[in-house]
């Protein structure tokens, strides 16, 4: 049996730790108060990118939703990521259309491109790894995507993710091509290559509505065998929070067919060939024709069952298969497809480098993924993720909108391998 699904090193103790901040009561000394500074109304970044024609279509965005008289406030502090027309014309978005948008569509979009009380330059965009997070200006309500909570509305501050590399600088996966465009008295403006369009979904969500991570699917269930989807131990519960900062690396359905395959087919041959060795010997056949019949009979039949097998998401609550898919088994497998911070193609350099998962939480020495990035233009063209027993590295699926598929609660990269640990 391949050693994969073997392995007594995986362990069970996947939790997701929630951080509870408790502030303590103390008396702070009086301090004096500030000169109110009503600051220039004349400079404000509102009125700088309305007299620029290349932000035509986001001047007119920012009158129509109100959001010009926000950022023409002369004594508060903004940084905005501004699409120029051309950016907007990138991301298919015409003035046209953009006039026609639901006003509260229209709203979210460009508050997402904005972080208040902060007037971040461009040479202050962190370059850490991962990417400092940033609220950004459009607060949503969602839901946590678990069966004990299927109604409860969550309030969410929206996050962003401004980064820079050596290679360029980045909101989220889209390119930054200019920083510091405007400064003005109340904030400074950055330009974007596209419009940064705000996720409304949580991982779980997104990966149980696609068809092509069924088995994906079937497989988180398995790893939270005897769990509910409430546990805080559960992977539905992690991919489920609005509040994680995840990384998926989902294999397609062919993916997991083809090792499941390879894993299962040894395991059927030897139950076969076992029971027409046994019903050989005991009608009374020598163990030389007991060996030939079984062998004849399991390498024909074998492949069929195996297909049948490995043929449905059910494989993996098949108890024909319980022996190599145990529970500990597939969560070791799924935990090594997932890392617990959240990073965009972009993030990743384009020379390939080791990066822990979330195995490492349970094998600390592992040596996790080696991951490199393809850039376009600085935008995540292409993603290969290897793991430590695959034989090739896998490919992130290609989008026109490169290989990112962003969430509420992370990002999600589709692949063409099942990752193996060891």
């Amino acid at each position: 049996m391949n050693k994969i699904f073997k392995s007594k090193q995986i362990q069970a103790a996947f939790a997701l730790i929630v951080l509870v901040l408790v502030s303590c009561n103390k008396i702070y000394e009086p301090v004096p108060g500030a000169v109110y500074d009503p600051g220039d109304a004349t400079t404000t970044i509102a009125k700088k990118i309305a007299a620029n024609s290349s932000y035509s279509i986001f001047t007119a965005a920012l009158n129509r939703t109100g959001l010009y008289t926000v950022l023409d406030q002369p004594n508060a502090n903004f940084t905005v990521f501004a699409p120029t027309d051309a950016a907007f014309t990138a991301s298919g978005l015409s003035l046209t259309i953009v006039n026609a948008m639901p006003v509260a569509d229209l709203t979210k979009a460009l508050q997402h491109h904005i972080i208040p009380n902060e007037k971040i330059t461009g040479a202050q965009i962190a370059t850490t790894v991962p990417n400092v997070e940033k609220k950004s200006a459009l607060d949503i309500t969602t839901v946590a995507f678990v069966s004990s909570l299927p109604t409860t509305s969550i309030p969410i501050k929206m996050s962003i993710f401004p980064s820079s590399r050596a290679t360029g600088k980045w909101l989220n996966n889209i390119p930054v091509t200019a920083t510091d465009v405007f400064t003005g008295s109340n904030g400074v403006v950055h330009s974007v290559a596209a419009v940064v369009a705000p996720p409304t979904r949580v991982l779980l969500d997104t990966l149980s509505r696609d068809p092509d991570y069924a088995y994906f699917m079937a497989a988180v269930l398995r790893a939270d065998s005897g769990l509910t989807s409430s546990s805080t131990s559960s992977l539905q519960y992690a991919l489920g929070q609005p509040f994680a900062n995840l990384t998926i690396f989902a294999p397609t359905n062919a993916a997991f067919q083809a090792v499941l395959y390879a894993q299962a087919y040894p395991l059927v041959y030897a139950q076969t060939y076992k029971a027409v060795y046994d019903a050989q010997i005991a009608g009374g056949a020598d163990v030389a024709t007991a060996t030939a019949a079984a062998t004849a009979y399991a390498t024909a039949n074998a492949p069929a069952a195996t297909t049948t097998l490995v043929g449905s998401p059910t494989v993996f609550s098949n108890p024909a298969l319980y022996g190599v898919l145990t529970a500990q088994a597939v969560k070791g497998i799924v935990v090594y497809h997932m890392m617990g911070q959240r990073y965009f193609s972009v993030n990743f350099g384009t020379t390939a480098a080791s990066y822990p998962t979330l195995l490492n939480t349970a094998i600390p020495a592992h040596p996790g993924l080696s991951i490199a990035v393809t850039l376009s233009n600085n935008l995540g063209v292409g993603l290969s993720v290897k793991g430590v027993a695959n034989a090739t590295a896998a490919a992130a699926t290609v989008t026109a909108t490169g290989v990112d598929r962003p969430a509420v609660n992370g990002d999600l990269f589709k692949i063409n391998q099942v990752l193996l640990p060891q």
